[in-house]
């Protein structure tokens, strides 16, 4: 399986092997966590730069994805789409201060919330993080963990309808969001929203430069099943 761990796995050893002081184990842990940010930030300017100059195409493949599925197959495509939509977002000191994965998640909550966040300094983002006894409690971007954001972004997309979506549809909009994830250039963000009508999802796709159109074309081209297989 393709993976950085391996690489990282030397340092961790060698310093396991060491005696360890608190104040090791402090500036290790610092340390991976910011070498794990920093790679998957790469990765996901890699993959916008091989996006933006059509390599993949240049070499007769469908796109990027196509090419990654058959050359690197262990590779998450989902997390490498992740990645790439942070990098277009923001630049690798964020990145490496706030991690990629809560950055991810604040690009979604600036969706469902439909809110402006300052990309340079995104730890002042206010998010309303939902309690256990379902109180609501704004916080700074800055102070939230992975499972506060993730549990505001969920408060956001209650739906509207008492009529539970279908899981099917929910994977089905997921991956088309997942498809547009780092496929613009960087400053111009498209919004794409999942919201219950009446028991039925619908995908709002906005903010899109006509110069784009067939960006989104091609992103969606890459994931929506051919005509016959739909359900």
């Amino acid at each position: 399986m393709f993976s950085l761990k391996k690489f990282r796995d030397v340092n961790v050893k060698t310093t396991l092997t060491e005696e360890l002081t608190l104040e090791q184990f402090h500036s290790e842990l610092v340390r991976l966590m910011r070498e794990e940010n920093a790679n998957h930030y790469g990765m996901g300017q890699l993959y916008n730069r091989a996006v933006e100059k059509k390599l993949a195409e240049a070499a007769g493949y469908k796109n990027v994805l196509d090419y990654l599925s058959k050359k690197l197959p262990d590779l998450s495509n989902t997390s490498l789409r992740r990645y790439a939509a942070v990098a277009a977002s923001f630049d690798e000191k964020t990145a490496v201060r706030f991690g990629v994965t809560c950055l991810e998640l604040l690009l979604t909550y600036k969706e469902v919330a439909d809110l402006k966040i300052d990309h340079a300094e995104p730890g002042g983002t206010v998010i309303e993080v939902p309690g256990e006894n379902g109180a609501v409690t704004p916080k700074a971007f800055s102070a939230c963990s992975v499972d506060e954001m993730r549990r505001a972004i969920q408060r956001k997309r209650k739906p509207a309808s008492s009529k539970p979506l279908p899981e099917e549809d929910l994977a089905l909009a997921n991956q088309y969001q997942e498809a547009l994830s780092g496929q613009f250039p960087k400053g111009v963000v498209v919004k794409t929203l999942v919201r219950n009508e009446k028991g039925s999802a619908v995908l709002d796709i906005t903010s899109i430069p006509v110069r784009q159109v067939p960006t989104l074309l091609n992103a969606l081209a890459a994931v929506v099943p051919p005509e016959g297989e739909a359900k």
